[in-house]
């Protein structure tokens, strides 16, 4: 059945993408932008449907583009260029040297012990250690950080890749744990930081660090307690315990010994890189410190460039790289503005139905546009909004913001779910079904906190 729903969506999509290159361009929309809209519908089809690999169609969408004359090929090529591959480049490469050296496997130790051979416990364990460190860090960066470990405990226990459910959990917890930890504070996305500087720059109204969290908490507290739930209930762990994984993960770290030099090199490293990534990122881009870390453990020996080559999927870094170019195509040739006008233009709704659909529609954006991106695009729209309507522009900000981190769905929607799909142990169909349960779980709570949350705290839907 399933197979037959992928071939229908499949035709449809294809068929879309040939209407819109045909059809007159839409009013308000350039031709441009019609062309950017007909490839990135392409794009997502073959993206779903898996009937390239998710690499060669990001490769497509990018030759498409300046093909079709949607944007220049020096621009289209320099799209690829984003400071979000190079910091994926920069952890993998990192990751490399925590695996290579063994320091993962005695960090996977560690995290393994406390649960002593209970898979369920072990989920949790990596689930709340990922939401908490996104807390203090960008989730991405967590997502880099935990996932040699991760990949680490998978090994150790024997899982098959694409086989294994219980692998495909070990991973999915790992990248949905630092995104729901992420939208918690300032540092565990720029989007808060974008969203906030927008207001400001706006109505001259600025939230405090605290009072962000005061506003956000509820969202990713609730969000992790109903993801343990989904995990206790209705998760398929096909492994009885993790005695076995904590057993060799033991016996691995009894035979090394004492840190070797190679791992502690790595760990001085790795110890300068997080450093920077917590109070130096407004001086040095969080991209550059992962690239600089990546060319250090390999300078200083820690780890060879061909072991680091056996490691990183390169493919993903094509995939992710393809997906910021056709997805930057949207906005750059103004479809994602027509979209939002036209969505929301059309609509004559009640004010807090407004505020619930336009964080609908952003959280959708932010599965196929970057978060950032999706931010900067909506929420100037939605200021206007405000101004019509006299909505508060503090509770839109806020549901503009954490709405576009909730990106559950597909690899290219987020650094740590393109990081997670590199491990090669889920599809993207293992994590569409899981993640749009979470999705609409998250729109719920949303719908709750803004409803309810917020107007006991003083953040009224009118101003």
């Amino acid at each position: 059945m399933l197979k037959y729903i992928k071939e229908i969506f499949k035709y449809i999509g294809i068929l879309i993408f040939i209407v819109l290159l045909l059809l007159p361009t839409f009013d308000g929309l350039s031709l441009a932008g019609q062309r950017a809209l007909a490839v990135f519908v392409l794009v997502l089809t073959l993206w779903v449907t898996h009937v390239l690999p998710l690499s060669v169609t990001s490769l497509l969408g990018i030759a498409l583009l300046p093909l079709l004359n949607v944007m220049s090929i020096e621009y289209t090529f320099s799209l690829f260029g984003s400071k979000a591959i190079f910091f994926i480049l920069g952890a993998l490469i990192l990751a490399s040297g925590l695996y290579q050296t063994g320091l993962g496997s005695r960090l996977a130790f560690k995290i393994i012990s406390f649960s002593g051979s209970s898979p369920l416990k072990l989920l949790y364990g990596i689930l709340f250690a990922a939401a908490s460190l996104s807390l203090i860090m960008p989730e991405h960066a967590v997502a880099a950080l935990l996932f040699p470990i991760v990949l680490e405990i998978a090994v150790s226990l024997g899982l098959k890749p694409l086989e294994s459910n219980y692998g495909k959990l070990l991973f999915l917890t790992m990248a949905w744990g630092t995104v729901i930890g992420g939208i918690t504070t300032y540092l565990g996305g720029a989007r808060n930081l974008l969203a906030v500087g927008l207001l400001e720059k706006h109505y001259g109204i600025s939230i405090g660090f605290f009072e962000w969290i005061k506003y956000s908490w509820p969202l990713p507290f609730l969000l992790i307690i109903v993801f343990a739930f989904i995990i206790t209930r209705f998760a398929d762990i096909d492994i009885k315990d993790t005695s076995q994984s904590l057993e060799k993960l033991k016996e691995k770290a009894e035979k090394r010994g004492s840190l070797t030099k190679a791992e502690k090199k790595l760990l001085l490293i790795l110890g300068a890189v997080v450093f920077s990534w917590l109070f130096l990122s407004n001086i040095v881009h969080i991209a550059v410190s992962a690239l600089l870390g990546g060319v250090m453990i390999v300078a200083f020996k820690v780890v060879s460039w061909k072991e680091v080559e056996e490691y990183v999927n390169w493919g993903v870094i094509l995939m992710y790289g393809g997906a910021i170019v056709v997805s930057s195509s949207l906005v750059e040739t103004g479809v994602t503005d027509w979209i939002a006008a036209r969505f929301f233009s059309q609509l004559n709704l009640l004010p807090f139905l407004f505020i619930i659909l336009l964080a609908v529609f952003t959280s959708i954006l932010t599965e196929g546009v970057s978060n950032i991106a999706s931010v900067a695009v909506i929420l100037p729209f939605a200021f206007s909004a405000a101004d019509a309507y006299s909505l508060n522009p503090i509770l839109l900000t806020l549901s503009v913001a954490l709405s576009g981190g909730l990106a559950f769905m597909l690899p290219m929607g987020t650094p740590p779910n393109a990081i997670a799909f590199s491990s090669g142990y889920f599809e993207i169909k293992d994590a569409l079904k899981w993640g749009l349960v979470l999705k609409i779980i998250g729109w719920l709570i949303y719908i709750l906190v803004a409803r309810f949350y917020w107007p006991l705290i003083g953040l009224e839907i009118f101003i």
